[in-house]
């Protein structure tokens, strides 16, 4: 499968495509793997027959040698069975990874297993409101990340941390980090073979997805800090008691000096190798526990490292890969060489013997300082840099998946015009897109409308398709202008047996959140964005004349901090704010069509205030007959 993919290919052709070659390749491997199978099964059965003939039947001795060829052939058939089996493993990988692409794209996704439940913070300014985590939500519907550090650099790029960079230093421009972003989508999106290798790698970790920081924290940490320092005259130790030891054994062995000789600079290596034990073996056992992480991450770091990406930021990425001086793959391999070597002393010979005489403990842990001082320190950036690709893959594969989104402009001031906007999590042939406009800071949408008419959707579709802008993904619109806002939200509401709390304090609760927000931005001149608030049914826990009262005040109060949104209610009479602020609120209202008792939506936004409201209607509807009177 070539790099990148041909523009004029779809989506749903592309990973059918491959999906057919990879479940075509599997087929054939596990057909191998079979044969090879009964091949050792019968290569064995002939081994076991023949010794038994030689042991039974007086075989000439010559016999033997077919013995050891059929031992021989066993051997060989276990290295290639094993390396098809994971050559049918990595082929497994691909197909599921071409799976969950066409189960995306038909509607499928919200039976995937992750969905950031650990993300969904209850006092988030949006989150809940928004479904970014949790069952049926954004980050379930974009995930495609194999490690804690990619998921949570998603997570983290969702829940509104936009403005930090993919990649280099200092605090670029918002607008400027954001597009940065979105030109790295732009260019992993066609490069389904690299987001397929980059998932096939990071399955065969482990189950669930591993968290690099244990090996991330070893890597970084000094040598003083693991083994109280090694002074630079070990290094004169370890060289000068091997040469020692190994030359009387020699001069033993010749007669030049007594056999018993070797005894005592053995027996020295020993003493010296005890008495150093207390500083060498935190650091040794800490590295050997590490060995799995080293094969287990490579992979993954050889894409970023190897792959000739366009966009600044992913070549920015690659560089975090060689501030060691050398590549982190060549730093991996020879920090994997260095455990290698440790491990030798599970052979318990080497251990009590061969290793005492070499300084092998000694040698091990001055090589693992002297890799830690000079990559350690780094390898924290390593792991940053694969978080943020698979990041970045996650947003790629979302962008390649819906060619009918497109990227959002990104301009300096706080705006939000989109063209034909729909919600994401509703598949194509059910969603119903508008024309959504608020002109900036001080401006507001009074959205009113029937019960069921399309509301809250729209409120929930504004603030979605920012976050996805504000992450650096395309959005679910035909067009988008949008500057540095922030969400906050007042939409699900809900008591709390365990508080006590009612919900209508609890709605007052979020409603203080989106002032304070909104007050903290005016304050800082909105260097941090503009607060765009999004308010479903607003103050709708109390009677009518309190509800409109309160209502008018918080959106005044709101526009006055310099807060931009909409708001969606059935009290009509709030949309007599458009009259009494002509310059800052505009009536927008969606309306349901009757053909006798029965009701439909078109969910189309409309101009001006609702003429008509449903309730009486559905409750009809439902058997609820309710007399006016």
């Amino acid at each position: 499968m070539p790099s990148t993919t041909s523009p004029d290919a779809k989506p749903q052709e592309i990973h059918q495509a491959a999906l057919k070659a990879r479940s075509e390749v599997v087929a054939s491997l596990e057909a191998r793997a079979n044969v090879i199978a009964t091949a050792r099964l019968v290569v064995f059965g002939g081994a076991i027959a023949l010794l038994a003939a030689i042991v039974f039947a007086h075989l000439p001795s010559n016999t033997w040698l077919g013995v050891v060829g059929l031992v021989l052939a066993f051997g060989v058939l276990v290295v290639v069975h094993a390396r098809v089996h994971e050559a049918k493993e990595r082929k497994v990988a691909a197909v599921r990874f071409h799976e969950r692409a066409l189960a995306r794209m038909a509607g499928k996704w919200r039976a995937f297993t992750s969905i950031g439940e650990k993300w969904a913070v209850d006092t988030h300014p949006y989150a809940g409101d928004l479904d970014v985590f949790g069952k049926a939500s954004l980050f379930q519907l974009l995930d495609a990340t194999s490690t804690r550090f990619g998921e949570e650099v998603l997570a983290r790029w969702l829940s509104g941390d936009a403005a930090t960079p993919v990649a280099g230093d200092g605090a670029p421009d918002f607008a400027e980090a954001i597009r940065a972003r979105q030109a790295a989508v732009k260019d992993l999106a066609p490069r389904v073979a690299v987001r397929e290798e980059l998932a096939v790698v990071g399955s065969l970790l482990d189950e669930g997805k591993p968290d690099p920081r244990p090996f991330v924290m070893w890597a970084g940490q000094s040598g003083a800090a693991q083994s109280k320092g090694l002074p630079g005259s070990l290094r004169i130790v370890a060289v000068l008691m091997p040469v020692l030891t190994i030359g009387t054994a020699v001069l033993a062995s010749i007669g030049l000096v007594p056999r018993a000789a070797f005894i005592l600079p053995f027996a020295l290596c020993i003493v010296i190798l005890a008495s150093l034990r207390p500083r060498l073996a935190p650091n040794l056992e800490a590295a050997s526990s590490k060995e799995t992480a080293l094969s287990r991450y490579a992979g993954m770091l050889a894409i970023l490292e190897n792959e000739p990406f366009e966009a600044p930021a992913l070549v920015a990425l690659q560089k975090r890969l060689r501030e060691s001086g050398a590549s982190a793959t060549k730093e991996m391999a020879s920090l994997s060489r260095i455990v290698g070597f440790l491990d030798a002393r599970n052979n318990e010979v080497f251990r009590f013997f061969i290793g005492p005489m070499l300084m092998w403990d000694l040698w091990c842990a001055l090589a693992l300082d002297r890799w830690r001082a000079r990559a350690g320190r780094v390898a924290f950036g390593w792991f940053r840099a694969l978080a943020e690709l698979e990041a970045l893959a996650s947003l790629a594969g979302f962008a390649f998946e819906r060619p009918d989104h497109t990227f959002p402009e990104i301009v300096p001031e706080a705006t939000f015009e989109a063209v034909t906007l729909g919600h994401p999590l509703i598949e194509a042939e059910k969603r119903v897109s508008n024309d959504v406009s608020v002109a900036g800071p001080g401006y507001a949408l009074v959205v009113t409308g029937s019960n069921m008419s399309g509301k809250s959707t729209l409120l929930r579709a504004m603030g979605i398709n920012v976050v996805l802008a504000n992450a650096g993904a395309p959005v679910c619109a035909k067009s988008m202008r949008v500057g540095r806002i922030v969400v906050a939200t007042s939409m699900r509401v809900s008591d709390s047996l365990d508080e006590g709390t009612s919900r209508f304090y609890a709605e007052l609760k979020k409603l203080k959140l989106v002032l304070d927000l909104a007050r903290k931005s005016k304050k800082s001149n909105a260097a941090e964005g503009t607060v765009l608030f999004l308010l479903d049914e607003i103050l709708h826990g109390t009677n009518t004349r309190e509800r409109l009262i309160g209502a008018r005040a918080i959106l005044r109060e709101l526009l006055a901090q310099g807060a931009m949104g909409a708001v969606s209610t059935h009290d009509l009479g709030l949309g007599d704010l458009e009259t009494e602020m002509p310059e800052h609120v505009r009536n927008v209202h969606f309306e349901e069509q009757v053909n006798g008792d029965v009701m439909t939506f078109d969910y189309k936004l409309r101009k001006g205030i609702v003429q008509s409201s449903n309730a009486l209607r559905l409750m009809k509807i439902v058997g609820l007959d309710v007399v006016e009177g």
